[in-house]
């Protein structure tokens, strides 16, 4: 019986070392997948920072997370003050109801194209009135979700064009 034993405790550790190997296979595909991702997280926030409009995605609490170069360049606001959380969107000072409705529905998973909008940079927090650009020259916005899945969006995007 004292042999019977050792092998069926051979033959439980050979299982258990045959679960570690293939969870730590697991874990190191979940790793190449996260690195994977990380690595393509960077080239889309290069992508953004280098299209000709200004962009800003904005958080449910009307926060900004990130501009691109050209929004920092039009409303004349060096990039590093535009530090997560710094800068809002302030619903008071929105001058377009267009705009100021899009704000609120995006998260409900609407997109909006607007026309005419009017004063577009003033709704931003931390940018002042002399560093805002010419009032007509981006008269035109596309606001979108961003979901993470099929439920939960966790930001905004606004695009501003000529």
């Amino acid at each position: 019986m004292g042999d019977k034993t050792i092998e069926q405790l051979l033959g439980e550790l050979a299982e258990v070392q045959k679960m570690l190997e293939e969870r730590t296979a697991v874990h190191g595909q979940m790793l190449r997948k996260f690195q994977f991702l990380v690595a393509n997280a960077g080239l889309f926030s290069q992508i953004i920072d280098f299209f000709p409009y200004p962009i800003a995605v904005f958080t449910p609490q009307y926060t900004l997370a990130m501009v691109n170069k050209a929004f920092a360049a039009e409303t004349k606001t060096p990039l590093q003050n535009f530090k997560k959380g710094a800068i809002r969107i302030l619903q008071y000072k929105i001058d377009d109801a267009q705009l100021a409705a899009a704000f609120t529905k995006v998260f409900s998973g609407d997109t909006f194209y607007l026309e005419e909008v009017k004063n577009p940079f003033s709704m931003f927090s931390g940018i002042s009135q002399q560093s805002a650009p010419h009032a007509g020259r981006f008269s035109r916005a596309v606001v979108f979700p961003v979901p993470v899945n099929d439920v939960e969006i966790t930001h905004g995007v606004i695009v501003f064009m000529p």
